[in-house]
This record gives structure tokens, sequence and C-alpha cells, in this order.
């Protein structure tokens, strides 16, 4: 004979809490690997349209399907490594030949503004600088790029240490280049396991669910869904749009390295808000040094000219590519999105300020929810059922009806004239 016991609302509450705690204690002893499965789900997410659209349309099944999309994913990036890492080192390397001129004017530049700074007249009021500009003028004088390279006996002495430098960087860099492939290889074996048992893990979170929520949870979790996938979708293609844009406008404008300009504002386009700041400041500092290669303006000029033309890039992006790509996902405002990147970034480092917008976002869905439940309201939009159409005026319907009366009395034969035929059979 079995016997079920209902626990008490004590012992209940008391499992609850130990149930916490125990996956508390698996998430910290787990952590290293949450990294790695979250990038693995947003590559999950990032295929899923994919996916479907093969699995819907192409008639594949599910394993095909996601087989597919992953070989299509490494081929995208196995084309991006080989045309885009040597493009890459190209524009590093232009940029590297223009160091010792890139500090020979910058010291010039330096020198030429200290200078008229000496004396500062303003109206009836003067201020002589000389005391603080005339020691920084004096440093400037051996600050000589040629002068600070070593001599040959001292390039001849460091050998050793210099081996040993290389060496240890050898080794560091070695380490760093399988771990990057190791943890590449088993993100996409997470990602792959993710989109192969997708179906399966949403039918298990359901399960678990009590069937009078259900529902509900189904759409807080569909609202969820749908602003990781406007962002990171969003992201990526803004992250290209940009980059081209910026790679483009620069090689236009003259302005030197191009190309890794243009890199630079994509790679930073993944932190909203401070990334297109961060990207313009480099290129405005190289426009101030190195000046254009195809427009005869000053360098002040021209720094002020790319300064203006990443102001437009970033307008354009925020009131037309930003809306229209990622559209109303997000939902927060500028100023507590870049308060969320500075505490990601000091909690999580590069990977917390990267996902600090769109957790930002959804504790706005959930707080947004939790608000309404407590207040007794709908957390979800109604959608109201079409309303039924007016019925028109008393005199449109008298006119509707008198214009099909006689549309159909000119349509009927008259009774008073006989057929011929009906004459010619009697």
């Amino acid at each position: 004979m079995t016997h079920n016991t209902e626990w008490s609302p004590a012992t209940k509450r008391g499992v609850a809490i130990v149930c916490g705690l125990v996956a508390l204690l698996v998430l910290y002893l787990a952590r290293p690997l949450i990294p790695f499965v979250i990038v693995a789900g947003i590559i999950t997410f990032l295929l899923d349209p994919i996916i479907t659209f093969l699995i819907g349309r192409a008639r594949l099944p599910r394993w095909a399907a996601v087989l597919l999309a992953y070989l299509v994913l490494l081929l995208c990036l196995a084309l991006a490594i080989f045309y885009g890492v040597p493009a890459l080192i190209n524009a590093i390397r232009e940029l590297v030949w223009y160091v010792p001129g890139l500090l020979n004017q910058a010291i010039t530049w330096l020198k030429g503004w200290l200078s008229s700074i000496r004396t500062i007249e303003f109206l009836e009021f003067s201020a002589d600088l000389s005391s603080i500009v005339d020691p920084i003028l004096e440093t400037l004088a051996g600050a000589v790029p040629s002068r600070m390279l070593p001599s040959p006996a001292r390039l001849l002495d460091s050998v050793p240490s210099a081996f040993e430098l290389a060496s240890g960087l050898a080794t560091t860099v070695l380490g760093t280049v399988v771990s990057a492939i190791l943890a590449f290889i088993f993100t996409l074996i997470y990602s792959i396991y993710i989109s192969l048992d997708l179906p399966k893990i949403g039918q298990a979170v359901m399960d678990i669910i009590p069937p009078a929520y259900r529902e509900e949870m189904t759409l807080l979790g569909r609202a969820i869904r749908q602003v990781w996938i406007a962002y990171l979708r969003g992201q990526l293609v803004l992250a290209i749009v940009i980059g081209v844009v910026v790679g483009l406008g620069t090689t236009a404008l003259g302005l030197p390295g191009a190309a890794l300009l243009g890199a630079l504002a994509g790679a930073l386009e993944v932190l909203p808000t401070i990334g297109p700041v961060a990207a313009a400041v480099p290129a405005v500092i190289l426009a101030l040094i190195q000046g254009s290669s195809t427009l005869p303006v000053s360098n002040f000029v021209f720094a002020l000219l790319v300064a203006l033309f990443y102001w437009v890039v970033q307008q354009l992006e925020n009131n037309i590519i930003v809306p229209r790509i990622i559209g109303d996902a997000i939902k927060v405002h500028p100023i507590l999105v870049m308060g969320a990147v500075v505490v990601g970034a000091s909690v999580g480092g590069i990977f917390g300020a990267l996902m600090a917008a769109p957790v930002l976002a959804t504790g706005r869905v959930l707080a947004h929810y939790v608000y309404c439940k407590m207040l007794g309201l709908s957390p979800f939009p109604i959608v109201e059922p079409p309303a039924a159409p007016a019925r028109p005026a008393v005199w449109l319907q008298w006119l509707e009806w008198l214009r099909t009366h006689l549309t159909s009395r000119r349509r009927s034969p008259d009774p008073a004239v006989a057929d011929p035929s009906d004459d010619t059979a009697s």
C-alpha cells in the first residue's frame, strides 16, 4: 500500500531553501564553465534562424540542419581569418612605419604650441607662463626619436636578456593560443549540443513550471528571448556596418591606417555608448599628428573634420541604424547602459562589459513583470480583438437600399412588353 504524505509548508520552505543553496553551490563550483556556456548560448541564438529555416523550408532533419549551419559558420570564420588577418597585419605594419614620423611631428607640434602660450594676453591682462613652459621645452629639445634608439654596443649587451624575454614571451603566446583554441572547441561543442537538444531543453523547462503559470512564463521567456536575440544579432550587424563605414570614410579622408581604424570601430561597437567614443579618440589623435594625405588642410582642421565624421557616424547610428536593426529591444537610458558597462567590466572584465546591456535589459523585463504582478496588473500587452466595423448612418443605409432597388429594377424585364415568340407560337 502506497502512502502519499503531503509536506507541511515549513518542510516545503526548508526543502526550497536547501535546493536553492545547492544550486548556488553548483554555480559557484562551475563558474569557470559559465562564460563558455553563455557564449555557446549566444552562438545558438545567432544560428537558430538558419537552423529553423533549413528544417522548415529545406525539410532537413534537425541534426543535418545543425551540421550545415555550423559548417557555414566555420567557413565564414575561415574566410574572415584568411582575408581579414593579413589585411589587419598590413594595416598595423603600415601604422608602425609611421611611428617615428608621428613622434617627430607630435614633438614639433607640441613645441610650437607651448611656444605660443609662453605669454597669454587677454584684453588688458597678460600672464607670463615662461617659468612653466621653458623647462618643458628644454625637455622636449632632447626628445628626438633617433636619439632615443640604443647604441649597437647596448644592443649586443642586451641580446641574452632579449633572448630570454623572447623565449618567455613565445611560451606565453603559445600557451595563450592553445588555450584559446581549446576554449573555442569546447564552446563550439557546447553550442552544437544546445542546438541539437534545444526543443528538449525548452520542453523540460516547461514541464518544471506548474500548469497554471506556463502560459505566463512562456510570454515572459519570449520577451526575454526577444531582448537577447535583437541585441546580439543587431550588435553583429551593427559592428559590420560601422566598421565598413568608418574604414571607407577614413580612407576617403586620407587618414593612415584606415583599415585598422575601421576594424577597431567595428570591434568597439559591442560596448554601447562607450565604444564609439573610444574608437574616435585614436583617429582624432592620429589626424592631429599625421594630417591628411588627400585634403589640403592643416592638421588641426583635419582633426576637427575627423571628429565631425565620427560624430556624424554616431548620429546616423543612433537615429537610423540602431532603431532599424535593434529596435526597442533594450529600452534603457544610455546613462544606465554606460554605468552597467563600467560595473560589468569591473566584475567580469571584457566579458562582463559585453554582457552588461542585455543583462540590464533582461532585468528591466523582470522588474516590469514583478511590478505589474505586485499591483495586480497584466504584465503583458493584451491583444484586443479587431473591433467590428461601425454601422453606417441611417440615411446612408437608405441610399444604399435605393441604389440596390433601382439597379434590380433596371435589370428585370418589363412584363408589359410581350415576347414576339409567344404570338408566333399561338
